[in-house]
């Protein structure tokens, strides 16, 4: 007679469905606040309250888990269509300073300077991030082509960086002690971004009259 196998009893401690989505969170907020040289496998478990052994059955490396953080922050891609440009742009200047200000912001900041230093490290990453911007923005600028707001032969890339862009540097070179006059004050410099961006392109704001 042939023995049957003992069945697990499935007892034991249940695995946490959330457990790697906190260590990611962990990853994102220790590396905007620390940087790369200082980012650990051993202070990120600590951070996100579980044990070294539950990450590293999970990523070996740091480059392992900041990769998986920074694809695991992707935002959903928007396309703007307010009727005009102007507010199409406007829109993207908003949304360009919720994700700055919004969580892991300083992390996507950081990734974009390190991606530049170290291109092995999450330059994938990065270019994802960047497309997800492009996306919707090149149908803003090929909708205001198509109403003659704008040239033909416009470069949507050109716009887009300009608008985006300037926002961003203004966000870093703003000191830690006026990010809330920054945030209080973004609608009203947003529009003069975005006004003067259209100044340069001759928009013609009368199309959209018609």
């Amino acid at each position: 007679m042939s023995r049957a196998i003992p069945q697990p009893s499935g007892r034991g401690r249940p695995s946490d469905p959330e457990i790697e989505a906190r260590i990611l969170s962990a990853t994102m907020e220790l590396y905007g606040n620390l940087g790369w040289a200082r980012l650990n496998l051993d202070l990120i478990a600590r951070h996100a309250k579980v044990g070294k052994a539950a990450l590293y059955r999970r990523w070996q490396t740091k480059e392992q888990i900041m990769s998986a953080a920074l694809r695991s922050s992707k935002m959903t891609v928007t396309d703007f269509d307010t009727g005009t440009l102007r507010g199409d742009l406007v829109a993207i200047g908003q949304v360009t300073v919720e994700r700055l200000l919004g969580e892991h912001g300083s992390a996507r900041m950081r990734a974009m300077i390190d991606a530049k230093i170290f291109p092995e490290l999450f330059e994938g990453e990065i270019a994802e991030f960047r497309n997800e911007s492009i996306v919707g923005g090149r149908e803003t600028i090929f909708r205001a082509i198509e109403r003659g707001e704008i040239a033909k032969g416009t470069s949507p890339a050109l716009i887009l960086d300009a608008v985006a862009g300037t926002i961003e540097h203004r966000f870093l070179m703003t000191p830690m002690s006026k990010v809330k006059e920054f945030e209080s004050g973004a609608d009203k410099y947003i529009e003069s971004v975005v006004d003067l961006v259209l100044g340069g392109l001759e928009y013609n704001s009368s199309s959209t009259d018609n």
